[in-house]
């Protein structure tokens, strides 16, 4: 099975959806429960998820790690629900120069708290945006180790002028799940 947390409308979403068998695409809807299914996609939080333990091959999230309010759970449902051998591949910003991750916000029952100016990413389900709570530093991979345990991470920066992959933000996550 593989899972995609926050598909949105872009090419390899779609090759995903279309190609893969056993593809589920997932978003956070806070107003459907965990599990069921809105317009045929899963109402899904990184932080709890409703899979099965070692149900999934491969769990795939574009940009969406900086948005969530606890990683260290995402990581460990992640490890949860990954077969042994399977892997979670992701992009998130990694902010070069900064060596620790820095929190930006946290929401809970009181609402938003926020600890430095605003920021807010695209959205595939809300054209407001959605609020950037970590700016990641040159700490995450290591962050990653400790909050799954039992994977490895590769960091990928990719470099290709050929295809447009310059400047900033360009790392790519490979985390595998030990056999």
């Amino acid at each position: 099975m593989l899972h995609e947390s926050s598909p949105a409308d872009r090419s390899i979403s779609a090759r995903m959806r279309t190609e893969c068998p056993g593809y589920i695409g997932s978003q956070f809807f806070p107003d459907v429960p965990p599990g069921e299914t809105r317009s045929s996609m899963r109402s899904e939080n990184l932080e709890a998820l409703t899979f099965a333990d070692e149900s999934i091959d491969l769990h795939v999230h574009l940009d969406v790690l900086e948005h969530v309010n606890d990683p260290a759970a995402c990581f460990a449902e992640m490890e949860r629900t990954l077969k042994p051998g399977g892997r979670m591949l992701f992009t998130t910003p990694v902010y070069e120069g900064k060596p620790k991750t820095e929190r930006r916000a946290h929401y809970g029952p009181e609402g938003v708290r926020h600890f430095a100016e605003p920021e807010y990413h695209g959205n595939p389900i809300d054209s407001r945006g959605a609020l950037v709570t970590f700016h990641f530093g040159t700490d995450l991979s290591d962050l990653i180790l400790a909050w799954a345990p039992s994977c490895g991470v590769r960091m990928i920066t990719l470099n290709d002028p050929r295809i447009g992959v310059l400047g900033e933000f360009r790392e790519v996550f490979l985390v595998e799940k030990r056999a």
